[in-house]
């Protein structure tokens, strides 16, 4: 079974357009790369469940049905392993009514059994233009300084979840255009695990 790496950031530091670039360098160096985004599944086994939300609106349900979602979803996420890198693509918090919820609980980490964190980042200037430029998703308005918290929060989360799950966390910066550069920085740190 290959390595789990799970590549995380606050909304809006641009995980989808590096996770882009990290398959198409995948396909072309020949490595067996999935990316599967956390959130997307959970989506489906709620749609599945006849409870049909646009995926940034799961942080807004009640907390005992986003706990067993996200248990859920990690099942099912982990039996999508096949040899290759299974990259999983999420937060390490999530916003909520009742404030903020861990993106990888416990329960959720020891389902992913991952070999590698990564923590994407850049300037909270760059992530609020970048938030407002987004019409696809449904975020909160928030101000520079909330931004720089959430970055914060990020951190601090993600060496909790290192810690808990006994796995280097790296992070990686995503400047403006150069998502290539950092596919391949990560495409580089995932080989390291791969050894």
């Amino acid at each position: 079974m290959g390595p789990t790496v799970i590549i995380t950031g606050v909304a809006g530091v641009g995980k989808t357009s590096i996770l882009n670039e990290l398959q198409k360098l995948s396909e072309r160096e020949n490595v067996r790369l999935k990316v599967v985004n956390f959130g997307t599944v959970m989506k489906g086994l709620l749609d599945s469940a006849g409870k049909s939300l646009h995926r940034d609106e799961i942080r807004r349900e009640n907390l005992a049905i986003q706990r067993r979602i996200q248990i859920e979803a990690a099942k099912e996420i982990s039996k999508m392993r096949n040899g290759g890198v299974l990259v999983i693509d999420t937060h390490m918090f999530i916003r909520t009514p009742a404030g903020t919820f861990p993106g990888l609980p416990e329960q959720v980490l020891k389902e992913f059994d991952p070999s590698l964190l990564i923590l994407l980042e850049v300037e909270p200037e760059e992530i609020a233009r970048r938030r407002r430029g987004d019409s696809n998703r449904v975020r909160d308005r928030q101000t520079i300084e909330s931004v720089r918290s959430d970055l914060e929060w990020g951190r601090r989360t993600a060496a909790a979840c290192s810690v808990v799950a006994g796995v280097p966390v790296s992070i990686v910066r995503n400047e403006q255009d150069k998502q290539k550069e950092a596919a391949r920085e990560i495409f580089e740190i995932i080989k390291e695990v791969t050894k």
